[in-house]
């Protein structure tokens, strides 16, 4: 319920966002670059596929080599069902448990969320290492607004915590997350049976935070195949931002590009709970274009094209998780 509402209230702001920034740019000048994208919008598609194949690689090499009889495919077809609700309501609140959900019975539940909770990491550290190189040349060599200078050394102060924190808890096997809760159990819940009954659960976790030590130390090769994965993300989002503006008329080279996509980047974690960045990715983006010498509209335009693509993707989630939940129908009238 709560998720729903923030969900709601973050839709409503970033419709009323969105509606403020076109039309402040202009909607003619905003559609007459989107025209000169044409039939480019295919190679953008194309290029923004490999971001979704990449992280199903990556969430495959998590799995132990057990696991991994359920094939690339249906990992696939899982994450593009999870994120396309997701990127309609709470983010990854909701992406996270559909994605497992998508895989029904194939793999252990155990194995499912280890998996997806070992590639979130992954991407969220290197998310982070990306937006950290962004900041640092962004406020270095651009002359950034006030309001821009204190975002970006918040993001920067935030990402440098970020990553951090997440060398020493994984390489000191520090498991926070289960001795956290057996501690507030302890404090709150006075009903021994209760009490026992919570920290049977609590076992759970602390096998999840082992699943995850392991993986770092133990399986290096796995480990290495996930980091390219997570660096094939990231370049392709760069590759896609290059060939974008180049295709609406703006002049920009791939060190540009690489800073605009780590501003993304930034938005995305900043404002995951928006539906779709809807609004936030428009100012945003319009923004970081000014400060780079574009045109406002040049940046609007990026957003705006991001957004098309997000929900060419959404559509095709949507038919995968129709599909999955016709299957798991079928499945439970043939037990009856």
């Amino acid at each position: 319920m709560k998720s729903r509402l923030l969900a709601l209230i973050s839709a409503v702001i970033g419709i009323a966002l969105f509606v403020y920034v076109i039309r402040q740019t202009g909607l003619e000048e905003i559609g007459a670059r989107i025209r000169q994208l044409g039939a480019g919008f295919v190679l953008i598609l194309a290029i923004s596929a490999i971001r979704y194949l990449v992280r199903s690689l990556s969430w495959l090499r998590c799995m132990t080599p057990e696991e991994r009889h359920i094939g690339f495919w249906a990992l696939w077809r899982a994450r593009l069902a999870g994120e396309a609700i997701g990127d309609l309501t709470a983010g990854p609140l909701v992406a996270e448990p559909l994605k497992a959900l998508a895989l029904g019975d194939k793999v252990s539940l155990a194995s499912r969320v280890s998996s997806l909770t070992v590639e979130n990491i992954t991407y969220t550290v290197s998310s982070c290492v990306m937006v950290m190189a962004g900041a640092i040349v962004l406020l270095t060599n651009f002359g950034l607004s006030g309001s821009l200078r204190v975002a970006m050394l918040a993001s920067l102060a935030a990402v440098v915590v970020v990553i951090v924190a997440s060398v020493i808890v994984i390489g000191r096997r520090w498991k926070l997350g289960s001795g956290i809760a057996i501690l507030l159990a302890r404090m709150l819940i006075r009903d021994e049976t209760k009490l026992a009954h919570i920290e049977s659960k609590i076992v759970h976790l602390a096998e999840l935070e082992e699943y995850i030590f392991d993986f770092f130390a133990k399986r290096p090769a796995d480990f290495f195949l996930v980091i390219l994965c997570q660096m094939s993300f990231h370049f392709s989002g760069v590759i896609e931002i290059f060939v974008t503006m180049k295709l609406i008329g703006a002049n920009l080279s791939l060190a540009t590009a690489f800073l605009m996509e780590s501003v993304n980047r930034a938005l995305n974690i900043a404002f995951v709970f928006v539906p779709a960045l809807v609004g936030v990715d428009e100012l945003g983006t319009r923004e970081l274009a000014k400060a780079l010498g574009f045109a406002g509209s040049d940046g609007v335009a990026l957003a705006v094209i991001r957004k098309i693509r997000m929900f060419c993707w959404i559509a095709v989630g949507l038919v995968f998780l129709l599909a999955t939940q016709k299957t798991n129908f079928k499945k439970q009238k043939a037990k009856i």
